[in-house]
C-alpha cells in the first residue's frame, strides 16, 4: 500500500521523528528565565520546578481512558520520581505541538502511548542526562559515577568520601543551561521499574469527588447559557421565528437565529430550555430529501446485490481477476448479505462549548478530541486567523469519535458573537442524539470462495453506504480516487490467509450526517468477516477456532495470540446443556490483535442470557496494564451495546430516538462476568482504545449462530429474532 494510505489502519507505528523532531529541546523562554518562581523548561514538553516537581505536556485529550497516567509513568521511569511529583497538562493549541499522525493536535486512533513515548520520553531522558551532567560538574566527578535515585542525583564516592546526594531542585538552574544530548537514550524495556506496572490512575480521585473539570462545568464571569432548537430534519433551514414568547421568560437575554437553528440565551440552562420550548419556528424543507432508514436499507441491499461499486484502488490489496477466478472455480461458496444501522455515540456528557468573542480574538473552552480542527473552524466562522482563537482543552465525558467534529463549537461561537458576552451552549440529550454525526448505515454482501477442503481461496466484498469522509469536518486521510477508505478497514492487512480479495464500495447518500465512531469501519467489517468465517467452519464441520488456526498457520504471532487466549479462556472446556460459545477476532493488522469469546445460555426459544465474556489483546508493549484492561472493558461494552440494542432510525426525515430510553446502552444488569487477558508479544506499543468494539460483535453473533444454526444477517440482534434475558437461569 502507498504510504499515504497505510494511515487508514489507524494503528501504524508512529515515526520516530514527530512534528519535525519534536523531542529536540527548545531554548528556555525569556519570561521563564526572568521569573525565579517559574518552572525551567527542558524542552517544549517538560519543565522542572526548583522544588523538584515536573510539569509535562501532552497532545492526548483526557477522554476517560487514563492516558495521562501512563504519560506520567514515562517521566517517572526516566527520572525516578513518584507519580505524585508529576503534573500532566494538555498542550497549548499551537503549531509547535502539531503531530503528523494524528494530524495537528488530535486524539484518535489509539496513538496516546505511542505519541508520549516519541515526544515526552526522549525529553525526559534528555533531562536525566542534563541533571547528571550538572551534578557531575558541581562535584567535579565523572558523569558515569552518578546516577538518578528518587528525585535526586547520587554519587557514591570511593575511599573516605561519603555518598553525596543532590535533589533535582538544586540542579535545575544549572542543568537547564546545558546543551541537550543529540540522541537521548531512554531506559530499555528490560530495565523498566514503573512502566509496565498497573499503577493507579491519577485522575480517578477527581472524577470520584466531582472536582474534575469537564467542558460542561466551565464557568466564566458574566457567563450566559444557550439552549438550541435544531431543524427537525437534516438539511432544513430556519425560515422565521417569533421570539416574543421566549423573551417573556424571566432570565432570557436574547434569541439568536442561525441558518439551521434558533438559540435562546439566558442566565441559566433551565430558563433557556423552558423559553425555547415556547418557540414555534418555521422551517424551510431541505433541498435534498432525507431518506427514511427503511428506504435506505432497501437501496443499500440493492446496491450490494448489483455489485457495481467502485473498486478499492490499491493493487496490493485488490485482486479482482484472481477473486473472480476463485469464485468461478470454487467447490463451495458462502454468500451472505448483511446490514447494520446508523449508530449514535451516546456519550454521557452532552455536547457543549463555552465561547467568548471579543474584538479580534476568541476563547473557547470545550471538551474536544480535535483541538486543531476546532480552532481552525471557529476562526473561519468568525473571520479570524487560527492564532486569534485560543482553545482551552477540558476533560471529556466520553468522546467515541463524536467530539472529533466541531459543528457544535462553531454554533456556540456564532451564538457568543451575537450576544457579545461569554456563552455556554449546551445541547440537550435529544439534540445530541438527533443532530448527527452517526456511524454510517451499511450493507455488505460477502462471497467467500472455498476449495474442496472448505478453505478460502478468495473473497468478494461488495459494500454500500454514505461516505463519512464527505460529511466529517475532521482533517484526516482524504478519499483515494473517490473511495471512502473507512469502508476497507478490517479487510486489508488481515492476518488470515485469504489469497485473493476484491472490495467494491457504492456510495448511497441518505442526507444524514455521518462521522467517526469508535473503531470506525472495522466496527461493522469485523462482524461481516468473522461471522462469514464461522459459516465456512460450519460447512467444513470444523470447530471455529480450529478453522481459524488453519487460516493463521503462516502468521506465527497471530496464531500464538489465538492459542494463548483460547487456552486461558477455556475454549475447549465442556459446556452445560443449553450453553453455547462464540469467537471473534480482530485480525486487521500485522502487529496488533484482539479477540472475544462470548458464552450464552438459551433460556427459551429466541431468548438468551449472557453468561460470560472473555476479551484479549496483544498490543505489543503495555505501559500500564490496568489502563489497557479498562480500555478493553469499556470498548467491549461499547460494541456490545451496538450488537444488543444500537439503532438510529429516521422516519419522515426525523430521527426517532432521543434519549437513553429509546437508544439503549449496556447497563450493569446487562453485563456478565468479563475477564480481560493481556497477551503482549511485541517490540513496540500499538493502539488499545479502538480494539474493544470490533470483535465483541461477531463473538456474540457467532454464539447465537451456534445456538440456532441460523446466521445473524442484521443488527441489532432483535432483527434476527433474539432477545436478551436478564432472568438468572
Amino acid at each position: 500500500m502507498r504510504a499515504g494510505l497505510t494511515r487508514l489502519s489507524r494503528r501504524q507505528v508512529l515515526a520516530s521523528a514527530m512534528a519535525g523532531g519534536a523531542w529536540v529541546l527548545a531554548a528556555r523562554p525569556v519570561a521563564a528565565a526572568a521569573d525565579d518562581a517559574a518552572p525551567l523548561p527542558f524542552g517544549p514538553w517538560l519543565s522542572l520546578d526548583r522544588d523538584g516537581r515536573v510539569s509535562v505536556l501532552t497532545t492526548v485529550t483526557q477522554l476517560g481512558q487514563g492516558t495521562h497516567t501512563v504519560v506520567a509513568q514515562i517521566v517517572a521511569e526516566e527520572l525516578d520520581l513518584p507519580l505524585a511529583a508529576i503534573e500532566v497538562r494538555h498542550v497549548p493549541v499551537a503549531p509547535a505541538f502539531n503531530q503528523s499522525m494524528p494530524p495537528g493536535i488530535t486524539t484518535f486512533g489509539s496513538f496516546g502511548f505511542k505519541i508520549a513515548l516519541a515526544t515526552v520520553g526522549p525529553e525526559a531522558a534528555a533531562a536525566r542526562d542534563m541533571l547528571l551532567r550538572a551534578a557531575a560538574a558541581r562535584w567535579r566527578v565523572p558523569v558515569h559515577a552518578c546516577h538518578i535515585e528518587q528525585g535526586a542525583v547520587v554519587y557514591a564516592g570511593g575511599g573516605e568520601r561519603l555518598p553525596e546526594r543532590l535533589p533535582f531542585g538544586a540542579l535545575v538552574e544549572a542543568a537547564s543551561r546545558l546543551a541537550p544530548p543529540d540522541a537521548p537514550v531512554m531506559r530499555p524495556r528490560n530495565a523498566w521499574r514503573l512502566l509496565g506496572r498497573a499503577l493507579p490512575r491519577a485522575d480517578i480521585p477527581a472524577r470520584v469527588d466531582g472536582s474534575a473539570r469537564f467542558g460542561i462545568d466551565v464557568d466564566r464571569p458574566g457567563l450566559l447559557v444557550a439552549h438550541v432548537l435544531h431543524a427537525p430534519s437534516f438539511g432544513a433551514t430556519l425560515r422565521s421565528v417569533d421570539a416574543r414568547p421566549a423573551r417573556a421568560v424571566k432570565g432570557v437575554v436574547q434569541v439568536v437565529k442561525l441558518p439551521a437553528a434558533v438559540a435562546v440565551v439566558a442566565t441559566g440552562y433551565w430558563a433557556a430550555r423552558q423559553a425555547a420550548q415556547r418557540l414555534r419556528p418555521v422551517w424551510q424543507a431541505p433541498k435534498r430529501p432525507v431518506l427514511d432508514t427503511a428506504v435506505l436499507r432497501d437501496r443499500l441491499r440493492q446496491a450490494v446485490a448489483a455489485g457495481q461499486g467502485l473498486a478499492w484502488p490499491e493493487p496490493a490489496e485488490q485482486q479482482a481477476d484472481e477473486t473472480a477466478r476463485a469464485l468461478a472455480s470454487a467447490r463451495h461458496v458462502v454468500d451472505v448479505t448483511y446490514d447494520v444501522p446508523f449508530l449514535a455515540h451516546a456519550a454521557m456528557e452532552p455536547l457543549n462549548a463555552t465561547v467568548s468573542v471579543s474584538g479580534a480574538s476568541a476563547e473557547v473552552w470545550v471538551s474536544t478530541q480535535s483541538q486543531t480542527d476546532t480552532q481552525r473552524a471557529v476562526a473561519q466562522a468568525l473571520g479570524l486567523a487560527p492564532a486569534q482563537v485560543r482553545v482551552h482543552s477540558q476533560d471529556v465525558g466520553g468522546g467515541f469519535g463524536r467530539r472529533l467534529e466541531h459543528d457544535f463549537v462553531v454554533e456556540a461561537a456564532l451564538i457568543a458573537r451575537a450576544v457579545g458576552r461569554p456563552v455556554k451552549t449546551i445541547w440537550s440529550r435529544e439534540n445530541d442524539m438527533r443532530a448527527g454525526h452517526y456511524r454510517p448505515a451499511v450493507a455488505s454482501r460477502v462471497r467467500l470462495a472455498l476449495d474442496e477442503h472448505f478453505m478460502p481461496t478468495g473473497v468478494r466484498h461488495d459494500t454500500a453506504g454514505p461516505s463519512l469522509l464527505r460529511h466529517s469536518g475532521v482533517t484526516s486521510v482524504p478519499p483515494d480516487q473517490g473511495f471512502d477508505w473507512s469502508y476497507i478497514m478490517g479487510w486489508v492487512d488481515m492476518a488470515y490467509a485469504i489469497p485473493a480479495k476484491d472490495t467494491r464500495w457504492t456510495e448511497v447518500e441518505a442526507g444524514i450526517p455521518c462521522g467517526y465512531w469508535r473503531s470506525v469501519g472495522n466496527s461493522q467489517n469485523c462482524f461481516f468477516l468473522e461471522h462469514t468465517l464461522d459459516q465456512a467452519a460450519r460447512m467444513a464441520g470444523a470447530d471455529p477456532v480450529a478453522y481459524r488456526r488453519r487460516l493463521l498457520a503462516g502468521h506465527p504471532r497471530a496464531l500464538a495470540f489465538l492459542d494463548a487466549f483460547t487456552q486461558q479462556a477455556g475454549w475447549s472446556r465442556p459446556l452445560p446443556p443449553g450453553h453455547f460459545r462464540g469467537f471473534g477476532m480482530n485480525s486487521n493488522g500485522k502487529t496488533l490483535f484482539s479477540a472475544h469469546i462470548v458464552e450464552v445460555e438459551v433460556v427459551r426459544p429466541g431468548e438468551f442470557r449472557l453468561v460470560r465474556i472473555d476479551a484479549a489483546i496483544d498490543p505489543g508493549v503495555i505501559g500500564n496494564p490496568a489502563l489497557v484492561e479498562a480500555q478493553l472493558m469499556g470498548g467491549t461494552l461499547f460494541g456490545l451495546s451496538a450488537a444488543l440494542f444500537g439503532e438510529i432510525t429516521v422516519s419522515g426525515g426525523q430521527v426517532e430516538q432521543g434519549n437513553y430510553d429509546s437508544y439503549r446502552v449496556c447497563a450493569m444488569a446487562h453485563t456478565p462476568p468479563l475477564q480481560v487477558h493481556l497477551l503482549p508479544n511485541g517490540d513496540a506499543p500499538e493502539g488499545v482504545g479502538e480494539e474493544g468494539p470490533p470483535s465483541i460483535v461477531p463473538a456474540l453473533a457467532n454464539a447465537l449462530f451456534a445456538c440456532s444454526g441460523q446466521p445473524l444477517n442484521r443488527l441489532p440482534v432483535a432483527h434476527a429474532g433474539w432477545a436478551l434475558s436478564l432472568t438468572p437461569s
